[in-house]
């Protein structure tokens, strides 16, 4: 069983789950084996911990990536399993070059989740099928309108689908951390270009989520870097009376847009 290995190979190596990586290892094999079905080909897995995930993904997929920042934890998957298919990388994720997987399964540190999602997005691969905090996973697929509508739910509308696939409690890990987590399935449909005016655009309008828009916009006009003379400029803003948090990705871009021919 998963949980005998897991106290086994702490107690061998003695080691202990790092708060720094937001190691909390996945030991439920329900949840293990669900999440391996959705791996094929050439499957990437960031942050394979102990190897629990590592060793069956190698069971489906052709080659399994899996890329490790914790150096303790790659010498233990090196010595501990003897396996053909897994190439095993000592890396910090953030920095790995690699961008061409079939797949992607993986449960990441809830530490860096936006960082991760976010390479993630400009990777290539087919689908990917991550483990979140669960109330992380909700702001992915809010929708205008809606509390939990955030900057983090425009930009992944806007790079890809999601659908939550099911919630995964507490003690399917160890040690067992203080929320529910989400099974979150995603596929890459990048719905139009972006660039810096835009993601300015993002992050001054949610900074002021609850306000209507060019009030938003000009309470964050440093981000701009322009001063309180802005406000003049901003009177023929599209949209300009429409609370930030009912505003669509398009009509996001279209005040983009607007603005860039201002700026």
């Amino acid at each position: 069983m998963i949980p005998n290995k897991l106290f086994y190979l702490l107690n061998k190596y003695n080691i202990r789950p790092s708060k720094r990586f937001s190691q909390n290892f996945l030991i439920s094999d329900e949840v293990l084996r669900f999440m391996a079905s959705y791996g094929k080909g050439k499957v990437l897995e960031i942050g394979p911990g102990l190897g629990f995930l590592t060793e069956k993904l190698s069971k489906v997929c052709d080659k399994v990536v899996a890329v490790e920042m914790d150096s303790n934890l790659v010498n233990i998957l090196k010595q501990e399993y003897n396996f053909e298919n897994v190439e095993i990388v000592n890396e910090d994720f953030l920095k790995f070059e690699d961008k061409n997987f079939d797949t992607v399964v993986s449960s990441i540190p809830y530490g860096i989740s936006s960082q991760i999602t976010f390479k993630l997005f400009e990777m290539k691969f087919e689908t990917a099928t991550l483990l979140y905090q669960k109330e992380f996973a909700r702001r992915f697929i809010s929708k205008p309108g809606e509390d939990e509508y955030s900057r983090l739910s425009v930009m992944s509308n806007i790079y890809s689908e999601i659908e939550i696939l099911t919630d995964v409690p507490p003690s399917a890990f160890y040690p067992e951390p203080k929320v529910w987590s989400s099974i979150a399935h995603i596929k890459l449909d990048k719905k139009f270009e972006i660039n810096e005016v835009f993601e300015d655009t993002v992050r001054a309008l949610f900074t002021h989520r609850n306000k209507i828009v060019h009030k938003a916009i000009y309470h964050s006009r440093d981000i701009f870097g322009k001063g309180k003379e802005f406000r003049q400029s901003l009177e023929d803003i599209p949209y300009k009376d429409r609370r930030v948090y009912t505003l669509d990705i398009f009509e996001i871009k279209y005040i983009s847009d607007w603005l860039e021919g201002i700026l």
